[in-house]
């Protein structure tokens, strides 16, 4: 298990499950996983040196929340965007997960992570990253992306989608999305990715 925890405290929860030897952490440099982390205002939380955000995917059945449930928000970059879920007390990103409730897939990022809490460093906790994905010229090995496959082939299989802390039972969003205009995003993009 592996402790979560907001930077200021007011949600907490735990990762079940983790596996750091057959774990698929990876880094994404896309433009939308930049943007999130300046929406958020905490770009130097979440991006490393390259502009990556460290991202490790479980299934949302492996999630709970145990303490700041009603401090649980989210923000869609467009209408058809993922769902990104944070806190609404301090901006810390939870995970990102997919607009269709039943995907079992949810992308934890690394800063609501509580590794001292665990009594464990980052790298012991998730192990390696096993890919680098999305960079300008950048594809994740072949060997990943089977990995993934069948991720969530079991995770459909055994219903990973529920018990969710980001959608009800019946598929509805624990927290009406906010969804930012063109306007918003792409000015979010532009922004430097430098920390």
């Amino acid at each position: 298990m592996l402790s979560l925890r907001c930077k200021c405290g007011a949600l907490r929860g735990a990762a079940h499950g983790l596996s750091p030897k057959t774990g698929l952490r990876s880094v994404c440099y896309c433009n939308d996983c930049q943007a999130y982390a300046h929406f958020l205002g905490r770009a130097s939380d979440i991006l490393d040196a390259d502009g990556g955000t460290d991202i490790f995917p479980v299934q949302p059945a492996q999630l709970e929340i145990t303490l700041g449930h009603e401090n649980l928000t989210c923000v869609r970059l467009s209408e058809k965007g993922m769902y990104r879920w944070y806190t609404d007390c301090c901006n810390t990103p939870i995970a990102n997960s997919m607009a269709w409730p039943k995907m079992p897939f949810a992308g934890v990022v690394h800063s609501i992570m509580d590794y001292a809490a665990s009594g464990t460093k980052r790298d012991e906790a998730l192990g390696p990253i096993r890919a680098r994905s999305q960079g300008k010229y950048g594809t994740p090995p072949m060997s990943f992306l089977f990995r993934v496959v069948g991720f969530l082939l079991r995770g459909f299989w055994k219903k990973q989608h529920q018990p969710s802390p980001f959608f009800h039972a019946d598929g509805r969003p624990r927290a009406r999305p906010r969804i930012l205009s063109p306007v918003e995003r792409e000015a979010l993009k532009h922004r430097p990715t430098t920390v």
